[in-house]
């Protein structure tokens, strides 16, 4: 098997008897264990009178197995075991997967086990869990991609199984004669079989001791020699071809999509023809259509590629956000793109070339891979267990063998007339076609013949046109130097007040990576809610400008992203450290002298007003978290406050901001990685210069509203499903008060899911979590319902803290050890790679804390809590006279 040059793990491949494929990974640098099984089953599986059942499946799989029979015992005893569990159902596969603490590993490996061997699916759980599924369905009924998603399933061909109704609901998952517990099981029987599973086993445990786990625990699944059966039906027929979809969406937005039909690429993956098809056809650099297209004026943004896929097909998407002017040109803008697509077939001779490029960043982020959270990891790879041969388990998403014209070009035959569909999503489509389920208001037009020929007859480029060119930051070296700083903790390179620049050389990763990020705090974007709007605009308006010519340094592994932050603007610029330090510099000069367009200008001040105001369709609890957010952090408002400010600003305005943005401001910057002091001190020198003209002030501390009594906020939002958050501020920046909070949440939010999610059923968005702001700690409980009033969530939320509470006073010593352990081992993680180990330092320096040491802090602080000492304060925040707020919607 392919392994990085960076990867210190072992591995080790079987097969067990009944067929399941097993992947052991020892991994001694981890402090968890993890373990995934993605069985080859989904939502295509469904029978066709029972379309959701392989959703249900994955839900009630949860529920307790024959030697478990209580629901929730899995979560709750990897709850307690300092990890999370999850799954998803996909097309053609489900996932299970779970991480915790490596001492109670392979207790949890056996519950987990059962799931596959005994499932309990009990008729008495069903009721609850169609509701449970019934209030996902509600929740995502507005949600435009499932919308969009639905009419695309109605438009192709009916025996295909990508046209059923994937998520379920009541109806479709109703009890008939017999209760549908019976169903499950026999679709269990029938699809949950060990020949068509995988299973990533990993931790810090030798591969011996997980073999014989694995070997013991899994042996049961039944299997046998049956082959899954091949999806026989093509995704479209001739008349599902050559239609103009008009798709309405329920926020603003407008979308033309280019799909062009292929057949299944799994066994493609060794080329990647498809991704440097799509990589060709999404250049943003000069010549490309992404330029040419946005210098009319008629698109904001390309992406090509994307699309569905499965085992028999592959929809290859060209995407398009448009312009209010776009819309009315989307013929053109088609046209176009077959005249790139000519431009491609027309120069097969320099794609070789570019291909290497494409291979060469491919190898240099395969053999400077870092390591990812052990859970998410394992998923993945139990994932790609389906779709690559054993050697490249690892490496198949990385791996380019070489350009092979003959696929090149049969790829391209794909993109003609007649193989393609267009969908176009925008506000004001005359529909006349409802979709099932999602109801959402949809339009289909067949293309005309004479357009599709013209469009067929396209066999030359426009002059201005261009392929991308070799890329000049994959010539520069990436050479790993040598450690010489031998502190553990950034080191503050002296500079004036006003002006802090920290370094940190890694030496623990050894990756030719790294990170810089800079924080520019304004004191002019702070002024009003106007200024924050702008600030907000500006770094829209920054990042749009950079686009075409910076795409390169994207291709080659440097990603870079300007945001608004409460005060201000963060750059920060991540992947190779060859030539990151000139791009980062590059970008900041670019900050201050960016030629900003009327047009462009007037086009990103709507469509941010749109995005605030799109807001209003958000789910009630985000809603309710955005009011909550500007409640308690002055700098930070709603999004209609937002939107209502900008509204009226002209361009005159918005140039006179930014050109006095820089003129009193505050910086704190950070570099991280594979650099060595003289490296740092360049730097600074630099930076020092970019900003010679601007005043440098002291440090803008931003503000906090501390609750000091019980609040309560109500919005009304008609036709909207009902919300509540509820939230307990911390009354000091005190780590004892930050670590009883998490405490707290560590022991409630397991059984607050599990009462009022589970068991009640008030909705599918149930949970509670810790929940900062300004670095002030907190906690927030939330539930969204389709059918329960905000009032009446309240209670039920009331009913059970106080119930909560009561039951705290019994919590026996053993329950508060494995609490205690659990969030030890969250708080006490160690960095799994660079990037958030750059991360947890940044968020140090900009919270002030010079000594780099919360961690330790907090652990020290957690280590010596009595019980006694966390039930007294839960008492106390509790009380009705402790500041705290109740936002509620109707």
């Amino acid at each position: 098997m392919k392994v990085s040059n960076n990867d210190n793990r072992t591995y080790h491949q079987l097969k067990l008897d009944n067929g399941l494929q097993v992947l052991l990974v020892s991994d001694y640098s981890s402090d968890k264990s993890a373990a995934a099984l993605t069985v080859n089953a989904g939502h295509f599986d469904d029978p066709i009178d029972r379309q959701g059942m392989a959703h249900f499946l994955e839900h009630m799989l949860f529920l307790g197995t024959k030697q478990h029979p209580q629901p929730g015992h899995f979560s709750q005893f990897i709850s307690q075991s300092g990890g999370q569990s999850n799954a998803w159902t996909g097309t053609e596969h489900s996932c299970y997967f779970f991480d915790c603490a490596q001492q109670q590993f392979f207790s949890a490996l056996s519950l987990f086990s059962e799931f596959f061997i005994d499932p309990l699916l009990d008729v008495s759980q069903t009721e609850n869990e169609r509701n449970a599924i019934d209030a996902e369905f509600k929740m995502k009924v507005k949600d435009d991609g499932r919308r969009i998603y639905q009419v695309h399933k109605e438009t192709v061909n009916p025996s295909h199984p990508f046209s059923k109704f994937s998520v379920g609901n009541k109806e479709t998952l109703e009890n008939r004669d017999l209760c549908i517990a019976q169903e499950v099981r026999d679709f269990f029987e029938k699809q949950y079989q060990a020949q068509w599973m995988t299973l990533v086993v990993a931790g810090p445990h030798s591969l011996a001791e997980l073999e014989t786990h694995t070997r013991e625990l899994f042996s049961a699944v039944k299997g046998s020699k049956t082959p899954k059966a091949q999806i026989q039906a093509p995704l479209y027929r001739k008349q599902d071809l050559g239609l103009l979809l008009h798709i309405a969406p329920r926020k603003h937005m407008q979308k033309l999509i280019v799909s062009f039909a292929m057949n299944g690429i799994d066994n493609l993956y060794k080329h990647k023809c498809a991704s440097f098809l799509a990589h060709l056809l999404g250049y943003e650099g000069e010549g490309s259509l992404y330029s040419i297209l946005k210098e009319q004026g008629w698109i904001n943004a390309l992406s090509a590629g994307g699309g569905i896929s499965g085992s028999n097909f592959k929809d290859f998407n060209i995407s398009f956000a448009l312009t209010d002017e776009g819309i009315d040109y989307y013929e053109d803008i088609v046209e176009m793109l077959f005249e790139y697509i000519a431009l491609i077939k027309s120069n097969t001779a320099s794609l070789p070339q570019l291909y290497k490029d494409k291979k060469t960043l491919l190898d240099i982020a395969f053999n400077n891979q870092e390591p990812s959270r052990l859970l998410e990891w394992v998923s993945t790879i139990s994932v790609n267990m389906h779709h690559y041969e054993s050697e490249d388990y690892l490496y198949g998403d990385y791996i380019m063998q070489g350009f092979d014209e003959a696929l090149h070009t049969r790829l391209c035959g794909y993109l003609t007339p007649q193989n393609m569909r267009i969908v176009l999503i925008h506000p004001d489509v005359e529909a006349q076609l409802k979709a099932k389920w999602y109801h959402t208001p949809y339009q289909v037009e067949q293309l005309s013949n004479e357009w599709l020929n013209a469009l067929d007859n396209i066999d030359t480029p426009l002059p201005e046109m261009l392929l991308p060119k070799v890329n000049p930051y994959l010539q520069v070296e990436n050479e790993l130097y040598d450690v010489t700083q031998q502190s553990q903790i950034p080191d503050l390179l002296k500079d004036k007040p006003g002006f802090a620049f920290w370094f940190k050389q890694d030496a623990t990763f050894r990756v030719t990576k790294g990170h810089f990020y800079i924080e520019i705090d304004s004191l002019l974007s702070i002024k009003n809610t106007k200024h924050m709007a702008m600030t907000r605009l500006f770094a829209d308006l920054l990042m749009d400008s950079m686009a075409e010519q910076y795409y390169p340094a994207e291709l080659a592994g440097l990603n870079y992203h300007i945001n608004s932050h409460q005060g201000g603007l963060t750059l920060h610029t991540a992947g190779l450290s060859g030539n990151q330090i000139t791009l980062a510099l590059q970008l900041l000069e670019h900050m201050l002298k960016a030629v900003i367009s009327a047009p462009r200008f007037a086009e990103y001040k709507k469509q941010l007003i749109r995005h605030w105001k799109n807001h209003n369709h958000n789910k009630p609890v985000s809603e309710l978290f955005s009011v909550l957010g500007a409640k308690l952090m002055p700098w930070n408002p709603e999004p209609m406050a937002l939107a209502k400010a900008l509204k009226n600003i002209s361009f005159n305005e918005f140039c006179q901001f930014r050109s006095q943005f820089f003129d009193s401001i505050h910086i704190k910057a950070f570099l991280h990685g594979n650099w060595q002091q003289e490296h740092a001190h360049n730097m600074q020198k630099q930076l020092r210069k970019l900003f010679t003209n601007s005043e440098i002030l002291e440090d803008l501390k931003r503000p906090l509203v501390v609750l000091n009594n019980y609040q309560e906020h109500c919005i009304d939002k008609p036709n909207c499903e009902h919300a509540l958050v509820y939230y307990i501020q911390a009354q000091t920046e005190d780590v004892f008060e930050k670590v009883a909070l998490m405490t707290l949440n560590q022991l409630v939010s397991n059984q607050y899911f599990e009462t009022l999610r589970t068991q009640q059923q008030l909705g599918y968005l149930v949970g509670a979590g810790y929940a900062p702001f300004n670095t002030r700690a907190g906690v927030a409980f939330y539930i969204q319902s389709p059918n329960v009033d905000a009032e009446q969530l309240q209670k039920k939320h009331d009913l059970f803290i106080t119930q909560f509470i009561s039951e705290l006073d019994s919590l026996d010593d053993e329950a508060w050890r494995d609490a205690k352990r659990a969030l030890r081992l969250q708080i006490a993680e160690k960095d799994k790679n660079l990037r958030l180990r750059a991360q947890r330092f940044w968020i140090a320096i900009t919270n002030d804390d010079h000594q780099f040491n919360m961690q330790k802090r907090l652990v020290k602080q957690l280590d010596s809590l009595q019980k006694e000492q966390l039930i007294s304060y839960v008492n106390k925040v509790f009380s009705p006279s402790y500041p705290k707020i109740a936002l509620r919607c109707n």
